[in-house]
């Protein structure tokens, strides 16, 4: 499991599914399986492309992954979405760096070969959108508004300890929604609401029947001894808590301690 990725996935109930993902499962893949194996799969394709290939593609191939959650005797499924995922990714490459430095790293030639995959693969799925949100080095403070302490779980997947918390998606949204409303009022961080605001857009998309996941995955092992002490859901909630009160130096504090458990993380991306 590489240690730099964190994760954000939503579980939808099988009839949300699309119909060719439904005509896929069968009845072994119903059950929960070892969701190491499945990452890891995810991790390896992401590398190989990489590493081994300046082309980049969003055809569908064969099926893709699927990850199980089994909750109160039911069934969940999060697809991998590599095509729609690795699409979205190379067009926010684009946006951070420009056309001319991608062409860079691409080839022009592969940018449109990729535009008309997509074009051809979006006219099919066109209400498609990712069921797993990636981020690297930390994971996003807005990613533990969707979640509370209870929700955490401690697991090891045999490549070490990791933390993950799972909320219903009717939770997951009235706390993106209720955060959005009390810092729209105090602040004036445009990136930060924006951010809330497309993470209760990308909620919306998804069956109110789901699960939402935040998987710490690899990057618990960059927090290392801070692990066991790890509060970040019970920091993020003290401060909103604090700024409904109107309480602006423990909601400060509380943002702070939150900080300064992941900056040393967020400091690994700029390391090499």
């Amino acid at each position: 499991m590489l240690p730099y990725a964190s994760y954000l996935r939503v579980y939808e109930p099988f009839q949300a599914l699309s119909p060719e993902l439904r005509g896929s499962l069968t009845p072994e893949e119903w059950a929960p399986r070892d969701r190491s194996v499945t990452l890891a799969a995810e991790q390896r394709i992401g590398l190989t492309r990489a590493v081994t290939s300046s082309t980049i593609t969003v055809e569908p191939g064969d099926r893709s992954a699927v990850y199980v959650l089994r909750r109160e005797g039911r069934s969940f499924f999060c697809p991998v979405d590599m095509p729609l995922r690795s699409w979205l990714s190379m067009t926010s490459l684009i946006d951070s760096l420009g056309t001319a430095a991608a062409g860079l790293i691409v080839p022009p030639e592969a940018f449109v070969l990729a535009d008309e995959q997509f074009l051809r693969w979006r006219r099919d799925n066109p209400t498609a959108v990712p069921h797993i949100r990636q981020a690297t080095w930390g994971v996003p403070r807005t990613w533990f508004v969707l979640v509370v302490e209870d929700e955490r779980t401690g697991y090891d997947d045999g490549c070490g300890a990791s933390i993950r918390y799972r909320a219903r998606i009717l939770d997951a949204r009235r706390r993106a929604a209720s955060a959005h409303r009390t810092l729209l009022e105090v602040i004036d961080d445009t990136d930060l609401l924006d951010e809330l605001a497309g993470l209760g857009s990308w909620l919306d998309s998804f069956h109110d029947d789901s699960w939402v996941e935040l998987d710490y995955a690899g990057v618990a092992r960059v927090l290392g001894e801070r692990l066991a002490t790890d509060q970040s859901a019970r920091d993020i909630h003290q401060a909103l808590d604090a700024i409904t009160r109107g309480d602006l130096a423990t909601a400060g504090s509380a943002y702070r301690c939150f900080e300064d458990r992941w900056r040393i993380v967020n400091g690994f991306e700029r390391a090499n």
